[in-house]
């Protein structure tokens, strides 16, 4: 009797003791799980203050580093120059009349073709230059320390006229193979950013490279005139594997001949077609 007494004891024992471990082994596992989490939230934690910190240093390399804009471009046909306003954003250490150097591209300070100085105003430094403009050719400004200003074309960027925006609705049927627009437009900015118009504008469609229809431009309208006819709409012959390309056609104030490429699209089967990769650059030609 006695004996099972004991042997029921000792499970009861051990069933106290299996339950203890049980909540133990619970209570490691909740500990674990929130450690865990308390890790995770640690490293999201680091992860977040790593990135504003990141922020932070992009900010502050961005306040230090020089910024140019351009405004009032002026054309000299008769000697092919162009004068426009160079706005420039500068640290302080670069003290009250910096100068200014004109490179070709890749070219140091010391072999700039043309020098100026900035003047430095309550919008913060101005200089009005004059250089010779050549089409085809990039341009490099730079500061005495050969900070880059400026590398790139500036018949992207400092002429009279830029292309904000442009297009016409479009659609293809492959069966009819006709390539269908409508709704032309386009939307002309200097390179400040502010609103200018052109003269003789024309849209141009060009299948395959070849010029195909050409229409002027309505102001204030979506339509076309060809041909004395104004035009809502517009139907090509276009087969599949044709490119269409349409461009718009005009001249500044100067006289300066603009032809911007808008889109061009190649014609796949099921009434699909493909964007094709398009340079913004215009073609740029100087009056006769």
């Amino acid at each position: 009797m006695k004996r099972n007494w004991m042997a029921w004891a000792s499970l009861a024992l051990c069933g106290v003791l299996a339950a203890a471990l049980a909540l133990q082994n619970a209570a490691i596992g909740g500990l674990r799980a929130e450690l865990a989490d308390s890790r995770q939230e640690t490293g999201e934690l680091t992860r977040r203050l790593h990135a504003a910190e990141t922020g932070l240093e992009e900010l502050r390399a961005a306040a230090d580093r020089p910024a140019v804009r351009f405004a009032n471009p002026v054309l000299h046909p008769e000697n092919r120059t162009l004068t426009v306003d160079i706005r420039a954003e500068l640290p302080e250490r670069y003290g009250s009349d910096p100068a200014l150097g004109f490179c070709e591209v890749g070219e140091p300070y010391r072999m700039a073709w043309q020098v100026g100085f900035f003047h430095r105003e309550d919008e913060g430094y101005v200089q009005t230059v004059t250089f010779p403009l050549h089409l085809e050719k990039g341009i490099e400004l730079r500061m005495e320390d050969d900070t880059v200003l400026f590398s790139g074309d500036p018949v992207v960027s400092m002429l009279p006229l830029q292309v904000a925006s442009g297009g016409t609705s479009w659609h293809y049927n492959s069966r009819e193979q006709m390539f269908y627009q409508c709704d032309w437009s386009v939307d002309l900015t200097d390179p400040a950013g502010q609103e200018v118009q052109a003269v003789d504008g024309a849209f141009r469609v060009y299948r395959n490279g070849a010029l195909v229809f050409q229409g002027r431009e309505i102001p204030d309208s979506l339509q076309v005139e060809a041909a004395g006819e104004r035009m809502d709409s517009l139907g090509l012959p276009c087969s599949p594997g044709d490119r269409m390309r349409l461009s718009y056609a005009c001249k500044d104030a100067f006289g300066l001949r603009y032809e911007f490429p808008l889109f061009e699209l190649a014609a796949k089967q099921w009434d699909s077609m493909e964007r094709c990769p398009l340079s913004g650059r215009p073609t740029v030609t100087w009056p006769d």
